[in-house]
């Protein structure tokens, strides 16, 4: 019996967190300044004019690899050519990884018991003055 395998099937994650977890998203800053990148902001991300320090990194340290925010809330865990933002990870490399939170069946909820949390403290600054 032999088995084949598509290159092009996708394992979509929708959880942002098991998402970072599981490639090794390195977004401290710190840990990228002791890594020898200079900083650019908070959240690691690196412009397409960075991409020759990220390749020469990656090429000397082959246990990193680059991930690419495709589109809105969509990130591959590979370097996909002509995008604008990218990222340095150290975990699983399986190309067929792609983060899309936006599509989360729970985001409804999140975001409803976001907006009532808010709520709740505004309603508690009107009624302080009671």
């Amino acid at each position: 019996m032999s088995a084949t395998g598509r290159e092009d099937h996708i394992e979509l994650i929708v959880d942002m967190d098991d998402f970072c977890r599981r490639v090794g998203l390195v977004s401290s800053y710190r840990e990228l300044e002791w890594l020898g990148f200079e900083t650019e902001g908070f959240g690691g991300t690196f412009r397409a004019r960075r991409l020759p320090a990220l390749f020469a990194f990656c090429a000397d340290n082959p246990d990193y690899h680059i991930m690419t925010y495709t589109d809105q809330g969509r990130v591959a865990n590979k370097y996909v050519p002509d995008k604008n933002i990218y990222f340095l990870a150290k975990g699983d490399k399986n190309p067929c990884l792609v983060l899309n939170h936006l599509i989360d069946p729970a985001r409804a909820l999140v975001t409803e018991k976001m907006i009532c949390s808010a709520l709740a403290v505004v309603d508690d600054v009107n009624t302080g003055d009671k």
